[in-house]
C-alpha cells in the first residue's frame, strides 16, 4: 500500500509541474524585423537620460493598483541589472526598471507586443528616459533595448542589427530564441484547481493528507521560476520540401554589429548632444504605482442633412424600371424591352 501511496503522489508531482509550466506559457509575440523608427541611434542617444550596458540579475513582478477597468492591476516586471558600462547620463552599480508585462500573479502571464521580456544573465544596451518612470521605462519601450550575444548586437526582439551611423538598419537571421519569460513557479493553491489537476486528485481519492504530502513535495522540490520561450506569430509549419527546388536568397545582409562599434557610435553621438538635463528617478517594487487609463474619446450623433432632390431627380425616379432612362452622361437600358 505504502508504494502506491507513493507512486501516486510522484505521479501528481509531475502533474502539478507541467501544470504549473502551463500555466507560465501562454504569452504570445507579434514582431517583424523592422521594429526600429527611422531616426537612427543619435536621436535615441537624445531622447535617453542615461544610456548603459549591464546584465540582468534579478526579476520581480507586481501589479499596479486595482482600476475599474483592471480591477486586478495590469502585471509589470521589475527587472534589475548591474550596471558595467555608462555610456551617458550618471547611474549606480544597480538599477531597477519597470517594464509593462509579466507574471498575474495567479498563475499566469501578461504579454505586451510592444514590450520586452527578461530572464536573468542576458546582457543589454539600454536606452533610459529620464524623469518619473513612466508605463515604459526605457525609450519607445523596446526599440531601448538592444541584445548583446556573443559580441555582436540585436534589436530588443532579436533581429541583427547591422549598420547604425546613419539609420538604425535591421536583417538578416533573426534569434527569436532570445525571446524568453522568466516567470516564478506558479502557486500551489493556484495549480491544484486546473481542471485535470482536480479530475486527478478526485480520480485517485486524494484526502487532506495526501494534499498536504503534495503541496510539501511541490514547494520543495519544483523549480523556483521557469524560464519561458516566447511564440512568434505566423510561424510557418515545418512541411517537407525535399522535393522542390531550393529557394535562392532574396536579400543578403551583413552581419550582425559588432558590440565595441556600436559602443563607439554611443560615446560619438554622446559627445556631439552634450550630457543630458534630466536624471533618471527609478521605479521600486516595494512601492505602489498606478498606470494611466486608456484614453477615451465621447462619440457624438450628429444629423445628416440631405438635400432636397430637384424636379428633374423626382421625375427620373417616377419612371417605370423597364423604360429607357436618358440623362446627361447616363443611359440605363432595360435589355429586356429592346428588339
Amino acid at each position: 500500500m505504502k508504494s502506491t501511496i507513493s507512486f501516486r503522489l510522484a505521479t501528481a508531482f509531475s502533474m502539478l509541474l507541467s501544470s504549473s509550466m502551463l500555466l507560465s506559457s501562454h504569452a504570445s509575440f507579434a514582431h517583424s524585423a523592422a521594429d526600429a523608427e527611422e531616426g537612427g541611434l543619435r536621436e535615441l542617444v537624445g531622447h535617453s537620460a542615461a544610456v548603459a550596458y549591464g546584465r540582468v540579475v534579478d526579476i520581480q513582478y507586481r501589479n499596479s493598483e486595482p482600476t475599474r477597468e483592471e480591477p486586478r492591476g495590469v502585471p509589470h516586471t521589475f527587472v534589475t541589472y548591474e550596471i558595467a558600462k555608462v555610456f551617458r547620463g550618471y547611474l549606480p552599480s544597480r538599477i531597477t526598471l519597470r517594464i509593462p508585462g509579466g507574471a498575474d500573479g495567479n498563475g499566469g502571464a501578461y504579454s505586451v507586443t510592444t514590450a520586452p521580456t527578461f530572464a536573468r544573465g542576458e546582457a543589454d544596451v539600454l536606452f533610459i528616459p529620464g524623469g518619473e518612470a513612466g508605463d515604459c521605462q526605457l525609450v519607445n519601450c523596446v526599440e531601448g533595448r538592444f541584445r548583446v550575444v556573443d559580441d555582436r548586437i540585436y534589436s530588443g526582439f532579436g533581429v541583427p542589427l547591422f549598420a547604425a551611423e546613419k539609420a538604425l538598419q535591421f536583417g538578416g537571421k533573426p534569434r527569436f530564441d532570445l525571446n524568453t519569460m522568466e516567470l516564478p513557479r506558479a502557486g500551489f493553491d493556484n495549480v491544484i484547481k486546473q481542471p485535470e489537476i482536480v479530475r486527478w486528485l478526485e480520480a485517485n481519492k486524494v484526502d487532506a493528507n495526501g494534499l498536504a504530502d503534495l503541496r510539501k513535495k511541490y514547494e520543495l522540490e519544483s523549480p523556483p521560476f521557469y524560464k519561458i520561450a516566447m511564440r512568434t506569430d505566423g510561424a510557418s509549419r515545418a512541411d517537407d520540401y525535399t522535393g522542390d527546388q531550393e529557394a535562392s536568397v532574396m536579400n543578403l545582409y551583413p552581419a550582425p554589429m559588432i558590440t565595441n562599434e556600436f559602443f563607439a557610435l554611443i560615446e560619438h553621438f554622446n559627445a556631439e548632444l552634450g550630457q543630458p538635463d534630466q536624471k533618471v528617478i527609478f521605479a521600486s517594487p516595494k512601492l505602489a504605482f498606478a498606470i494611466k487609463p486608456p484614453e477615451t474619446s465621447v462619440m457624438r450623433e450628429t444629423a445628416t442633412l440631405s438635400p432636397r432632390p430637384s424636379a428633374e431627380e423626382i421625375n427620373f425616379k417616377s419612371q417605370p424600371e423597364d423604360s429607357v432612362r436618358a440623362t446627361t452622361g447616363v443611359l440605363k437600358i432595360n435589355p429586356l424591352t429592346v428588339k
